[in-house]
Parts: structure tokens; C-alpha cells; sequence
């Protein structure tokens, strides 16, 4: 048994890993009565990796949905008692805990908006335009062989959809690979090594350490060999699916890629025959979870510093503009080759989603792809932890599929706050 003694001082001894470098002065140290966000400064995001590292540090799924989120949202603060306290549940017996701290209201819900915050084709054309030029020219090999692409602004759930379709032993699915929007490594290297997106640069290593059986250290160094060497992104796709020997299918879901039209192209033109997969989401469903992860820092300042626009407004500017490309390139694919899907019967009726995909992409259903909390690598960590995953770290925070965030949007927003061009997409999608 363990008791909540002995799993506070690791749980301390965790928290002091991740904070390490932060300015946090604490009187006396941490404690107990430690609270995360008042005291330490905890935001969103510190929470997941705290999260991911405790699971790491105790080596066990123990659900932190259940003591970290409450009526749709985080808990206003929780102590290092209350954390200690959760964990030693549920190591010693599975049962709940009691939330941790008093369930944070449900804001006010938002029925509408002011017509200047409303998203117009104007905005649009405006936000269209922010985005960087990019040399994409062609290498001039051959085609790469097939593989396939999930199409889909971030925050669609797509990480949940590849963590699925990993569990297929004809798939090799690894996390974001980014490498569509470059033409070279050293393109690539140079657009992300940002502090907000540097983890992004990762998703390649770790798909190497799978796909050879190497260190981290020699995926890394491989990958930095490639980027000296100007290899070409065309060239990096052919590195990854030589392993596969053509008895597995490659997948990417690199929600990014659906910005350009440009860089979906080059999946025409760059592979035999791919498969996509065209994973939609409610606009609203997409808009909420966008503002909840301060996804707005991963986009180009030249799409954000400009306009004014709030974090609602930039994410459906982002959902129109992903599904109005991922359409346009959608009429020059024959129908065999396209798939839409959607987030939320994918998360009510997984199996009978994830048999349509596998019937769509020539393969056997496998029973294993339902379970995505399993023993299974699915190469849910970074290279070096967890929390460096590219991809949604809030899938850390559950142990089994949720159905309620199929319609968890709707305790925010009403869909009268959405632009016009927006209602008119939505409803031609089936919402």
C-alpha cells in the first residue's frame, strides 16, 4: 500500500524536476499546502506535464481528467496534498477520487458576439494572406511510395485518431511529422527551432528511435546529419518508409499542413496514390479547445500580430481556412482516395469509425486499435519525456476515450457567434 506520506515526497520531487529553472521563490519550500497555480504559477500546460511525469515517475495510467478538470475546464488551483492524495488513491485501489478543489463554474455562455468580432470572408482573405511564402520546389525523384494523411485543423483530434490508427500493426503511425511546409531539413530546422515550437522539430527523431530501435541520441544525430546535408523533406519521407518494406502504411497527421494549399499539393505530387483522411470537428467543438491550449502561439507572427484578432476569432479564422483548402484539394482527388470523418462519431463509435478506415485503406481491423491507454508503443512521448510529444498532451490526462467531448462545447458557446461563411461550411459538412 502506499501511503500518501511516501507518495507526496516523490510527488514534490517531481514538481521541483519540472520547475527547476523557473523564478519561484517558496517560503519554507515546497510543502503540502503548496498550491500549483497560486504559488508555483502553474498554466494549462503545466498541469499535463505534470501529469505525464508523475504517471513516468510511478510508471502507471492514473486518469488526472478526474482530479484536474472539473465542468468542462481546469480546477482553479490544487495543493501538493491534494495531488498526493489522488495518486495514492489510485495506485492502492482505483477508486476516484473526490475532485481536488471546489469544480469551477461554467462560464457564462456566449450567444453572440459584436459584429466587428464576427469572422468575415474579408477576415479571411486577410488571414489568408499572413502566412509565409515557401519554396516547395520539387527534387526532381521519383514519387515516394503510397502512404497516408490525415487532414485536419489542430485541435480536430487528430492525436486521439493517430493513437488509434497506431494500434494497427499494418500502419506505422508516429507522432507530427512537419515536414510537408519545407522543402529541405535545414528549411525545416531554421521555421521551428522557436522556443514555442522547437518541441515540433521532435516528431522525426522519434519515429526513427520506433522505426530502427535507436538511442535518442542517434535519432537525433541523424536527423541533424540530414539537415547539414540539405536532404531534402522528399528525400526524409523515403528514410522513414524504407523500414516499412511496403507491409505498412505510413501515416501523418501534421495538422499544420491544411494552412497552404501549396503544401497540400505536394502530397499529389510527392507520393504514389495517397490516402487522406479528412478528419472534421464541430467549428465550435474545434474553437474551444483551441482557446484552451493557447494554440495561437504555434502560428507565424505575421498571421497574429496583426488585426486585433482574439484567440475565438483566430481559431475559426483557422478552421475556415483549414477546411476550405483541405475542399479545393479534395476536387482533384478521385473519391476511392478520399475519406471524411468526423471527431465526434469517432469518439461515440470508435470501432465502427476505425473499421471504415481500415476498409478504406485496404487493411485488416484490429481489435487493439480501440484501446489507446493500452501497453502498446504508440509513441505517445517525446523523445526524451513525455511531455515533449508532439501532438495533444491533454491525452495524457484520460485513460479511456471520451464521449463527452463530442458536445462539450456546447456549455460555452452558442453556434450564433459563428461568421456566416463558417455556418455555411459547417452545415455542408454535416453539422
Amino acid at each position: 500500500m502506499y501511503t500518501v506520506e511516501a507518495v507526496e515526497e516523490r510527488v514534490i520531487g517531481v514538481i521541483a524536476d519540472l520547475t527547476e529553472d523557473w523564478d519561484v521563490e517558496l517560503e519554507g519550500g515546497m510543502n503540502s499546502g503548496t498550491t500549483m497555480v497560486g504559488d508555483v504559477g502553474f498554466a494549462s500546460i503545466d498541469f499535463i506535464q505534470m501529469a505525464v511525469a508523475i504517471e513516468s515517475e510511478f510508471k502507471t495510467k492514473l486518469g488526472f481528467q478526474d482530479l484536474l478538470m472539473q465542468a468542462g475546464k481546469y480546477v482553479d488551483d490544487v495543493t501538493v496534498r491534494q495531488i498526493a492524495q489522488f495518486v495514492a488513491e489510485r495506485l492502492n485501489n482505483g477508486v476516484p477520487a473526490a475532485p481536488a478543489a471546489p469544480a469551477a463554474t461554467d462560464p457564462q455562455r456566449v450567444t453572440s458576439v459584436p459584429e466587428e468580432q464576427r469572422v468575415t470572408a474579408t477576415k479571411l482573405a486577410t488571414f489568408r494572406r499572413r502566412f509565409p511564402v515557401r519554396d516547395l520546389a520539387d527534387d526532381g525523384t521519383p514519387k515516394n511510395e503510397r502512404a497516408v494523411f490525415v487532414l485536419s485543423p489542430p485541435r480536430s483530434g487528430s492525436t486521439l485518431l493517430r493513437i488509434l490508427l497506431a494500434g494497427n500493426s499494418k500502419l506505422f503511425a508516429p507522432p507530427e511529422l512537419h515536414l510537408l511546409p519545407y522543402r529541405t531539413m535545414a528549411d525545416r530546422r531554421r521555421a521551428l527551432e522557436g522556443a514555442h515550437t522547437d518541441h515540433l522539430l521532435e516528431g522525426t527523431a522519434r519515429a526513427l528511435m520506433h522505426l530502427k530501435g535507436w538511442s535518442a541520441e542517434q535519432s537525433l544525430a541523424f536527423v541533424a546529419d540530414c539537415e547539414r546535408q540539405g536532404m531534402t523533406t522528399k528525400a526524409f519521407y523515403r528514410e522513414l518508409q524504407a523500414p516499412l518494406q511496403g507491409e505498412r502504411l505510413l501515416v501523418d497527421k501534421t495538422p499544420w499542413y491544411i494552412v497552404d494549399v501549396d503544401i497540400l499539393k505536394r502530397v499529389e505530387r510527392d507520393f504514389v496514390d495517397p490516402l487522406y483522411i479528412h478528419l472534421v470537428r464541430h467549428p465550435l467543438g474545434m474553437v474551444r479547445s483551441y482557446e484552451e491550449s493557447s494554440m495561437q502561439r504555434l502560428l507565424p507572427p505575421t498571421a497574429t500580430q496583426e488585426g486585433g484578432y482574439g484567440s475565438r476569432e483566430l481559431a475559426e479564422l483557422t478552421w475556415l481556412l483549414a477546411q476550405q483548402n483541405t475542399l479545393e484539394i479534395s476536387k482533384q482527388v478521385p473519391a476511392e482516395r478520399w475519406l471524411q470523418v468526423q471527431y465526434e462519431q469517432l469518439v461515440v463509435e470508435p470501432e465502427a469509425v476505425l473499421r471504415r478506415i481500415c476498409g478504406f485503406a485496404g487493411i485488416p481491423y484490429e481489435s487493439a486499435m480501440v484501446n489507446p491507454y493500452d501497453d502498446m508503443d504508440r509513441m505517445t512521448d517525446g523523445v526524451a519525456t513525455a511531455s515533449r510529444m508532439s501532438g495533444d498532451l491533454k491525452f495524457h490526462l484520460h485513460n479511456a476515450i471520451n464521449p463527452d467531448a463530442a458536445v462539450r462545447w456546447k456549455r460555452f458557446y452558442s453556434e450564433d457567434v459563428l461568421g456566416r461563411e463558417t455556418r455555411e461550411l459547417a452545415a455542408a459538412l454535416g453539422y
